[in-house]
């Protein structure tokens, strides 16, 4: 009598029977693209891994293991890692936008001779709230 066993898929194989999600490419594209832009300024600012996590208080292995490309940062190491590398890496809330429009002067008018600010003017009406969408800028201000 001769026994048979169903065959165990190995984790590759799983993997490849089950296509990614659309979350799941984004967030390896993400992560590849930034663990590239940590390699560049590394490069830049001639740091080593070992010089990078030193200044970090990290060990070497997880700094190479966040230039392997996957790993999932937090908001307050990405900055401490900008701060080391004395550049930004990521572009938050739409910066391209957001920028523009808060560089530009909104509603705020200079005083000519006397170099002084004046405050914005405000309508006696009352404001309505506005939905921002993806094609218009948003302002810090309207969202006040």
């Amino acid at each position: 009598m001769k026994l048979t066993f169903p065959t165990m898929n190995t984790l590759a194989d799983l993997l490849a029977q089950t296509p990614p999600s659309e979350e799941d490419k984004r967030f390896v594209d993400k992560s590849m693209q930034l663990s590239g832009l940590i390699a560049a300024a590394m490069r830049r600012k001639g740091l080593t891994q070992k010089a990078l996590a030193d200044q970090l208080g990290k060990k070497e292995s997880e700094v190479s293991r966040w230039l392997s490309g996957l790993h999932n940062f937090t908001l307050k190491s990405l900055t401490r890692l900008e701060a080391v590398l004395g550049e930004d890496l990521v572009l938050t809330f739409r910066d391209q936008v957001a920028t523009a429009t808060l560089t530009a002067p909104a509603k705020v008018q200079w005083a000519e001779a006397a170099d002084t600010w004046q405050p914005p003017v405000r309508s006696q009406q009352p404001q309505r709230r506005t939905v921002v969408s993806v094609e218009e800028p948003y302002s810090l201000t309207e969202a006040a």
